[in-house]
């Protein structure tokens, strides 16, 4: 039997339809077997900034170097509270990019209103708690290896009204979690007193005990170290043996000799030493040995952080302390800044590196006019300045390796010291610490 016309055309429309129908479907299927070969993410984080610093990634290499896994519990802000659905969301855009880099993550996040058990069980009374901890096959949950973090170290309030704005801090607290959880034993760090230096036990503003609090984080205690109580019992002073590093923060008065000789000592045995070194502080005579010192001012430069008029815009040199900073962006911020002055002909077994410097519109600022109340460059008195030709910018930290040898002040069979020298103590206060992400993650 014949077909009429418009049969035959609505036979054939359906198998363009089909045929079509087809294609489409071959060309979905090609498109994600693409996919999962060449995987790519796009980022929509609440701030579209989805992406894990340099020390993030290390802790995933330690988590997966050592074959353990982690879970991390996020329990929601408070509902109708200030911030609370940036909070969580924050929190989850991280946590997702935590798992997506490491199956040896998992993470979930409880509302806290809604499923108490869970908050019961793991004995969390509050919300925004965050609990990270080391998943230990044949133990129950509650007994595993943890640390909990509360909701005020996980965020930072800035502003007021519509200039209210909230830092999310969790990557670095995450961080000092899982070296705090995955290292099996606190390391020591000594801080030298009697100088009039930085007080770690002072708890106000100018104090360091929020510096002991980040550093117990890590896994680190920050004692302090009386090197004259050693000489009042007729001992040889020495800093002791179970010394990881050495802090020298920002001493006032001189060292004694025999203080110097025991620090001397320290390094000669590949000992690790931090000194700051404000303007006006006095400079251990290790220092003076290998040629290191202070140019008399104050490092200065055109452009500063708003909106203060003594705090030059740090920029990073190339160097392992600084990679992770460099590529987090983390800006770290130091005020009246010593300009520290280099070796001016180191020894072979000598090697130093600068961290921390101005832009090349830096000086050293000697006094002279201001405008404004923010110093300018004075060529007849200043340093360093901008019109005269130099090897480098002012420095603000550097980083000393001292090799071991016979002609060196370490032994052939240490191998190596390392000091850290930073021209300003501010910046590890307990007002400065946290003013800018990268002060702590600089010390860390």
């Amino acid at each position: 039997m014949a077909l009429s016309p418009n049969t035959r055309r609505k036979l054939a429309y359906g198998s363009n339809a089909m045929l079509v129908t087809a294609f489409v479907v071959v060309l979905i299927g090609m498109l994600v077997g693409l996919a999962e070969r060449h995987r790519v993410r796009v980022d929509l984080s609440q701030d579209g900034g989805s992406h894990l610093t340099g020390d993030t990634l290390n802790k995933i290499a330690l988590i997966e170097n050592d074959g353990r896994r982690v879970r991390v519990t996020a329990f929601t802000h408070q509902q109708g509270k200030t911030g609370s659905y940036y909070k969580n969301r924050a929190l989850k855009d991280f946590l997702e990019e935590l798992s997506y880099r490491s199956p040896s993550i998992e993470w979930r996040l409880v509302d806290f209103d809604r499923d108490r058990l869970t908050a019961e069980e793991l004995g969390v009374k509050e919300y925004g708690r965050l609990v990270i901890q080391v998943i230990e096959e044949g133990r129950s949950e509650t007994t595993w290896s943890r640390v909990d973090v509360k909701a005020r170290d996980l965020f930072r309030t800035t502003g007021r009204g519509e200039e209210r704005r909230h830092e999310f801090l969790g990557e670095s607290v995450f961080n000092r979690s899982i070296a705090q959880l995955l290292s099996d034993k606190k390391q020591t760090i000594y801080s030298l007193v009697r100088h009039r230096e930085r007080d770690v036990e002072r708890t106000d503003p100018a104090g360091l005990s929020e510096l002991v609090v980040l550093l117990s984080q890590e896994n680190y205690d920050l004692k302090t170290l009386d090197l004259y109580g050693s000489v009042d019992e007729m001992m040889a002073p020495k800093i002791p043996e179970d010394a990881d590093a050495l802090l020298i923060a920002s001493p006032q008065a001189p060292l004694s000799d025999v203080e110097d000789a025991a620090v001397m000592d320290f390094v000669a045995r590949g000992g690790s030493v931090m000194i700051w070194l404000d303007p006006g502080a006095s400079v251990p005579g290790l220092l003076t040995r290998l040629d290191i010192g202070v140019h008399s001012g104050v490092v200065m430069d055109e452009t500063l952080v708003f909106p203060y008029n003594d705090r030059p815009v740090a920029r990073y040199r190339n160097h392992p302390v600084t990679a992770s900073l460099n590529e987090g962006r983390l800006l770290t911020v130091l005020a009246h800044i010593a300009p520290l002055r280099p070796p001016g002909d180191p020894p072979p077994w000598l090697k130093w590196s600068p961290l921390l410097e101005t832009a090349r519109t830096g000086w050293v600022e000697r006094g002279g006019d201001t405008v404004g109340g923010v110093a300018q460059y004075n060529p007849e008195v200043d340093a360093f300045g901008p019109a005269q030709a130099r090897f480098s910018a002012p420095v603000m930290a550097m980083a000393v390796d001292i090799l071991g040898g016979e002609k060196s002040i370490v032994s052939p069979s240490s191998g190596q010291s390392r000091l850290m020298l930073v021209g300003d103590s501010d910046f590890a206060s307990n007002q400065n610490l946290h003013e800018a992400p990268g002060n702590a993650a600089f010390l860390i």
